[in-house]
């Protein structure tokens, strides 16, 4: 009997020793409940922003596949280039890279695609920021369009993986088409219904989240000019519109 109270015994003192183990970290580095990406009763998760990471590179390679041409490159006035209804997406051949420094806001973005007889290439590689929350012209990790407070609401609030503006060139069988077009390319959560391709938006929340699928990925791109022309929407002269859902990270 004194063999088993003894055994229970040291049983106990093991599993104090064990908890203050796992206990001591914490509290000698002063860490209170909720640190470390544990939520405090209903204030969520913290995201940590990219430059918060030690190993963070701020270099971004992905490619992306199954190209969409939302129109056409002859389409006349007056024109839908969202399409949130998704009546008028083009699946053309063509692939877009994506290989920036989200920290020099340098890099390159390179969109080709066909459509009919004609190629085109997008060449984005001039990267700057109008506001704060553009970081520089390239940023991640940050919301945007809907409701966020960021952009504008031509598009459903999203969470940006990644996403940069700045000045793009277009080319159509290799001569200058467009030269130095505001550009804006992002890397999102997925806008369309995988089934109907619509954009639910806009349309009444009832959740506190994005108005996209998390459990997607796609790469938008688009090319505006300054004039603007209010027949078409958006209201501009021209707004060339491509995104991509088959996404790979290098």
């Amino acid at each position: 009997m004194r063999q088993i109270r003894s055994s229970m015994f040291v049983a106990a003192l093991g599993l104090v020793f064990l908890s203050l183990i796992y206990l001591k970290p914490a509290t000698s580095l002063g860490a209170g409940p909720g640190q470390f990406g544990t939520p405090k009763g209903d204030e969520g998760t913290r995201i940590f922003n990219a430059t918060e990471h030690p190993d963070y590179s701020g270099q971004f390679r992905l490619t992306g596949q199954g190209t969409v041409l939302v129109g056409s490159m002859h389409d006349r006035s007056p024109w839908d280039h969202l399409d949130y209804a998704g009546k008028r997406l083009n699946p053309v051949p063509g692939r877009i890279l994506v290989e920036v420094d989200e920290r020099t806001n340098a890099g390159l973005v390179l969109a080709d695609f066909v459509e009919g007889t004609d190629r085109y290439r997008i060449v984005f590689d001039r990267f700057a920021g109008a506001v704060p929350y553009q970081d520089g012209g390239i940023a991640t990790r940050v919301y945007e369009h809907g409701d966020s407070g960021n952009g504008d609401p031509l598009y459903p609030k999203t969470w940006l993986y990644l996403a940069g503006w700045g000045k793009a060139d277009v080319f159509k069988n290799g001569d200058l088409l467009l030269k130095d077009y505001a550009a804006h390319f992002m890397v999102m959560e997925r806008s369309r219904d995988p089934k109907t391709h619509e954009v639910n938006y806009p349309t009444k929340r009832t959740l506190p989240g994005e108005e996209t699928d998390p459990a997607g990925m796609e790469i938008d791109l688009w090319v505006r000019s300054k004039d603007q022309n209010t027949k078409n929407f958006p209201p501009y002269e021209t707004f060339i519109h491509l995104y991509w859902e088959e996404v790979t990270w290098r």
